[in-house]
């Protein structure tokens, strides 16, 4: 499913910067007598280019011979002006130590830009939790008829941490600049725990529709679970089949790297 999820984002942001391209973009001829002309190009083959000027709205013809270079300015979303934020995040993350757990994920999150460098906002992930085979304490005594089962049936489900996050760009987002961010919450569905995760990351300003930014973060999910036991260890709680188990809880260390789209 996350799988599919990822491949569905890079087409949609593939159709947006196909669309993008395909509108008349303006940009600036630099001709070799010191002159500057500002438009957009209509025309242009290999030995003439053909601009709209902007001043005069008149169209000009250069050759090759009188061009210096051209620059295309690519209009790119003014972050100046557009306070809300929306993050897209996918990624994988690789666990540290033992117990691990190693998985896909998607992460959210939507908020406030009160500068064009800071932000505040909310969010939620799924993370397709994936224990590494025989990690304990995941998955119980493997030898007999507990081969292959999970230590506590919560552990098949995803995370699904809630979060705040507070993001802090170097330079205004209308530009390439390098960030970070921290995101700290917990886990209130299928698991309970806290949850917190720095990142830091390089956005790069792409258009005038969304910007794409990638990183590398480490995550911390503690999770409580139960520990199937005997009936004579102590504090052993018994369930409604009898079993009995202990309740512990588990500290999860991971990192991660992420792409993703900012609108």
């Amino acid at each position: 499913m996350l799988k599919k999820l990822l491949f569905a984002l890079f087409l949609a942001a593939t159709a947006l910067s196909v669309n993008a391209e395909k509108k008349p973009s303006k940009a600036q001829i630099h001709l070799r007598n010191g002159q500057i002309v500002s438009g957009v190009i209509t025309e242009r083959d290999e030995r003439v280019v053909t601009i709209i000027n902007e001043n005069d709205n008149e169209t000009y013809h250069y050759t090759v011979e009188e061009i210096n270079y051209i620059d295309h300015l690519t209009k790119k979303k003014n972050y100046d002006t557009s306070k809300f934020r929306g993050f897209i995040d996918l990624g994988y993350s690789m666990g540290i130590g033992e117990p691990r757990n190693d998985y896909w994920m998607v992460e959210t999150s939507f908020g406030y830009a009160f500068t064009p460098k800071a932000y505040l906002g909310a969010g939620l992930a799924v993370h397709n939790f994936k224990a590494v085979e025989k990690s304990y304490p995941l998955f119980w005594d493997q030898s007999g008829s507990n081969a292959g089962k999970y230590n506590d049936p919560a552990w098949r489900y995803p995370f699904i941490p809630i979060y705040l996050e507070g993001r802090y760009s170097f330079k205004n987002e209308s530009t390439h600049t390098p960030f970070v961010s921290m995101k700290v919450g917990g886990t209130f569905i299928n698991h309970k725990g806290f949850f917190a995760s720095p990142s830091i990351g390089y956005h790069f300003a792409t258009n005038e529709f969304f910007s794409f930014n990638v990183g590398v973060s480490y995550e911390l999910q503690t999770a409580k679970y139960k520990l199937w036991c005997s009936g004579d260890a102590p504090g052993a709680i018994k369930d409604d089949t009898g079993k009995t188990y202990l309740n512990k809880s588990q500290a999860f260390h991971n990192l991660c790297i992420k792409v993703g789209v900012e609108f």
